[in-house]
């Protein structure tokens, strides 16, 4: 308020200033420009009396001595300049057409302001019809009274600023005077509200102005430093419960306005903590199932729940439960609907692969049992007659069961990873060796499928148990060899690095397309399922490869190409 004070009281001595200065500064222009015209008059009007009969060289040459720095020009009734003190007459265009010339023949004097088009300056012009008819006009320069004025300008702005200073002087302390007793009741007042019992207005106690406005905060510090107090406890406890909550909450008036909400509901709509809560609200009129959710719990004063997805984000689920609230207030303001949220996007994204997952079992159980009953039904019921069918059906079956055996390893394999939790450099494993040491298992299946299959690297360790590493690097070389070409090849690369290893499986394969890249990693999913079943796999191995990387604190990614080949490149913690 301070500076509001000084900061008025110098606008207003500022515009005082600036009218009366350009007001002081327009009349002394205006009467320099009366004064100049008055002294061309009077030129004027003494070239005229010195003879009847005009001389216009003999009055061009009084006219200079008399006044150097003006201008006189002998112009006749029908526009010809006969001279001009400062131009050649002969140059000089007919004059016939000039405001103060044309004035002049009609009323006897003429007056102008312009710029010359002989000498290119803005000139003030007077004319006067001598006696013999002829047209005496005299002029000087607009800068010799600008000149004069700006003299005094300079004067008036030293003037300006001796007073805008003793101004600011004089309003600080006007200011300070005036101020002080109120901002010793200011301080008084915040004491009040803080919960302190002192007040430091005693010095002011006198003053019959503040005398009644004492006896009230006086009044005020006995009645409501409890109440304040027993206020700011339970606010604090009712904050400190509402920002604890996992939950988002939101309070809404009747009109659907916020009211309020907590910490949980502005990270939910990502909201900054030092911005307005109705920004939030933005979000919320985005979605229109849940606008008419809210109106229909306010209308018909029934609970309502509901869920809405890609809400502020894609890809996220919030479950919205709405309560009406009647005869309540906030604030002052009636309160209309609460509503509390939650982030069901990871329970819905494990409804969704549990789902999956089920269906997936179940449809791969299905197949090789389904082939097993056949067999067997065929078997038992005596259409297989020969020796030779009946081994080939005994081994058929035999395939089968190894094939389910194979499918609920894997699936126990993936329940016990998901199931653990290991802490960083508890195990170790030489990456190089075990690389080499699953080239030597599958070296005859590469011969076979005529596959170069060569590991390269520096040796290290990286921190994950032995068995779950070969498990890892075998299943990616088996998927190497199993999805190549004849004459292709396979490369397993390991590079050690200051924190990290990696380790890379590259082939000169069939690939995967673009669109099936992000789905490699997820169970039973298979690009080809076609071959994938004809070559005995379970859809698991990528998705295994991915858990074991995962709990080692590592991290896998895939760049492949169709028809030139795919590479997984895995990060692990180096071994400490």
């Amino acid at each position: 308020m301070k500076k509001k004070l000084i900061f008025s009281t110098l606008l207003i001595v500022l515009a005082a200033l600036l009218v009366s200065n350009a007001a002081g500064c327009w009349f002394l222009y205006e009467q320099e420009r009366r004064d100049s015209t008055q002294s061309l008059r009077e030129l004027l009007i003494l070239m005229d009396s010195q003879s009847q009969i005009t001389n216009a060289d003999s009055a061009a040459e009084q006219f200079h001595q008399a006044a150097p720095d003006k201008r006189l020009t002998i112009i006749t009734p029908d526009g010809t300049v006969l001279v001009d003190t400062k131009a050649d007459a002969d140059q000089l265009e007919d004059h016939a057409n000039r405001p103060e010339v044309i004035t002049a023949l009609s009323t006897g004097w003429g007056a102008d302001v312009r710029s010359s088009d002989t000498v290119g300056v803005p000139l003030l012009y007077v004319a006067k019809k001598f006696t013999d008819g002829m047209i005496g006009r005299a002029s000087m320069p607009l800068s010799s009274i600008e000149s004069l004025v700006w003299k005094s300008v300079t004067g008036f702005l030293i003037a300006s600023v001796v007073a805008l200073l003793l101004s600011l002087l004089l309003a600080r302390r006007m200011a300070q005077k005036v101020l002080e007793p109120l901002n010793a009741v200011g301080g008084a007042l915040t004491g009040v509200l803080s919960g302190a019992s002192t007040t430091t207005l005693d010095a002011f106690r006198g003053d019959d102005e503040l005398r009644p406005i004492l006896r009230y905060i006086d009044k005020l510090v006995e009645r409501l430093s409890g109440s304040i107090h027993n206020l700011t406890v339970e606010r604090d406890k009712v904050n400190l419960i509402l920002d604890c909550m996992d939950e988002g909450f939101l309070l809404l008036d009747e009109d659907g306005g916020l009211l309020a909400s907590n910490r949980a509901a502005r990270n939910l709509f990502g909201v900054p903590e030092d911005s307005s809560d109705a920004a939030g609200l933005l979000v919320l009129t985005r979605s229109r199932r849940l606008r008419e959710a809210t109106e229909q719990c306010h209308r018909q004063k029934s609970p309502v729940m509901l869920d809405v997805d890609d809400l502020p984000l894609p890809g996220r689920s919030l479950r919205f439960f709405l309560s009406p609230v009647s005869g309540r207030q906030y604030e002052g303001e009636n309160v209309g609907t609460s509503i509390l949220i939650s982030d069901v996007t990871e329970l819905k994204a494990a409804e969704r692969i549990r789902a999956d997952f089920t269906a997936n079992v179940s449809h791969e159980l299905k197949t090789p049992l389904t082939s097993i009953k056949g067999f067997t039904d065929m078997l038992s019921s005596g259409m297989v007659t020969s020796a030779e069918d009946q081994k080939r059906f005994s081994s058929l079956i035999g395939v089968e069961v190894d094939r389910l055996i194979a499918l609920i390893n894997d699936i126990l394999k993936l329940s016990e990873l998901e199931s653990l939790t290991m802490e960083q450099g508890e195990e170790s494993a030489p990456v190089l060796a075990t690389a080499q040491e699953v080239r030597e298992l599958l070296d005859l299946k590469a011969k076979e499928s005529d596959i170069t299959f060569t590991v390269e690297g520096e040796e290290c360790s990286a921190a994950i148990s032995a068995p779950r590493l070969k498990e890892v690097i075998l299943n990616l070389a088996e998927n190497g060899l199993k999805y190549n070409r004849p004459g292709g090849h396979l490369t397993i690369t390991v590079t050690p690095g200051t924190n990290q290893v990696t380790l890379q499986v590259a082939d000169s394969g069939l690939g995967i397309p673009a669109e099936d890249q992000a789905r490699v990693f997820e169970r039973f999913y298979r690009v080809d399922k076609g071959r994938c079943r004809k070559d005995g796999g379970t859809g698991l191995g990528l998705a295994i490869v991915k858990h074991i990387v995962a709990l080692y604190h590592g991290s896998i990614e895939l760049k492949s190409q169709v028809d030139v080949g795919s590479t997984f490149s895995i990060t692990l913690p180096k071994a400490v």
